[in-house]
């Protein structure tokens, strides 16, 4: 599942115009350098009670420092909560380390 706002900020931002572009970009390694940013728990959540993580990246592509931010759904499938460019200014110091090794739980 990618959520709505992430498909569009794909769109506008790094030019991905389907699901499928921003699924193909994901998995032809499109996310390089990614990097482990955070896991937060997820504050807009509709479900009182139930805690959902999301657990965050940063990446490069090219010039350009991105954002993308996955969850774990209610149906225990994984979700796209975000994709965008990074709002942060993260700099590229420190973005070449060994992605492999920043994955969170293998992900």
């Amino acid at each position: 599942m990618i959520f709505k706002d992430a498909e569009r900020d794909a769109q506008i931002q790094f030019g991905l115009n389907t699901k499928a572009e921003l699924l193909g970009f994901i998995g032809n390694q499109g996310l390089q350098d990614l990097m482990y940013w955070n896991t937060e728990l997820w504050r807009l959540n509709p479900r009182n009670g139930e805690d959902i993580f999301i657990d965050a990246y940063k990446f490069r592509s090219n010039q350009k420092i991105g954002y993308i931010a996955f969850m774990k759904g209610f149906t225990c499938k994984y979700a796209i909560k975000s994709f965008h460019l990074d709002h942060n200014k993260t700099s590229l110091k420190g973005m070449s380390i060994n992605a492999g090794k920043l994955l969170k739980d293998g992900i």
